[in-house]
């Protein structure tokens, strides 16, 4: 099957593309700013989808603590907080994704990270994983989602397929290392690591092609249909490309450097 653009809004949809699922939209005021002055249903939506998936990451997170010491809530909480790509088709406006949904965790993970300057968040849960992991890991995850939010947020397969290369892909290859790497290829990055990475990016990928392929189909959201070849050659190209980075990155950037220089590539390649 050839490759395809299928986008709704063509056929007279409305702001979410699909003239079934009509959006109503709210009046709000800019203050000055050259931005549109609505916010839609779908907008709404994945607003409260963002902030509750977070809350349950959070909770379920510490259940996992409790239970299972040693770190592996950290773990946890970087590979789930992925997911929130799958609310991300929601949006209407790219302002209200990156500006409300994305870029306020930029300052709320800076107060409970280890330069926060009041102590009591810096000992809080939050506080206490990051300073236990890279300090500033948390934060560099959320500049990146606001990066991408922002600049692609007609493309956000391939924001999404960046997200979960670096949740996943990351999240999975540290925890297999740590547990069962034993051939060291560079500094402490093991053989058994690395192709956890790309085994772990390649699967994300797939199954993100695959939801988007999905919410096409069903007239949701309007995206690049990809056939099972072309699909299957963008997850081995992903997989490669993020353990390449992964191995060659120092492990407290590797939050922003993963999904930034993954969306870069895909887009490059003409994704």
């Amino acid at each position: 099957m050839d490759n395809q653009l299928q986008d709704p809004r063509a056929d007279g949809g409305d702001l979410c593309g699909n003239p079934a699922l009509a959006r109503c939209e709210i009046n709000v005021y800019s203050y000055g700013f050259d931005i549109p002055q609505m916010v839609s249903s779908g907008d709404l939506t994945g607003l409260v989808s963002v902030y509750g998936y977070v809350v349950l990451v959070v909770l379920v997170s510490r259940v996992v603590r409790s239970r299972q010491p040693g770190g592996i809530h950290r773990k946890v909480i970087h590979i789930l907080i992925g997911n929130i790509v799958l609310f991300w088709w929601m949006f209407d406006s790219p302002y209200i994704m990156t500006f409300l949904a994305a870029a306020p965790f930029i300052p709320l993970l800076l107060l409970v990270s280890p330069l926060s300057p009041i102590r009591k968040l810096r000992m809080s849960f939050l506080g206490e994983t990051a300073g236990e992991s890279h300090g500033l890991g948390l934060v560099y995850y959320a500049i990146s989602w606001t990066i991408l939010a922002f600049f692609l947020f007609n493309e956000r397969m391939i924001a999404s397929i960046a997200i979960v290369a670096m949740s996943y892909g990351d999240g999975f290859g540290g925890l297999i290392g740590k547990r069962y790497g034993k051939r060291k290829i560079l500094r402490e990055k093991t053989l058994e690591g690395t192709a956890a990475v790309f085994t772990a990016t390649f699967i994300a990928t797939i199954a993100v092609i695959l939801f988007y392929q999905f919410l096409a189909s069903s007239g949701t959201f309007g995206t690049l249909l990809l056939d099972p070849i072309t699909a299957s050659g963008v997850a081995i190209f992903t997989g490669a490309f993020v353990a390449a980075v992964e191995l060659l990155t120092p492990g407290e950037y590797d939050n922003l450097v993963i999904p930034l220089l993954t969306a870069s590539a895909l887009v490059l390649v003409g994704l």
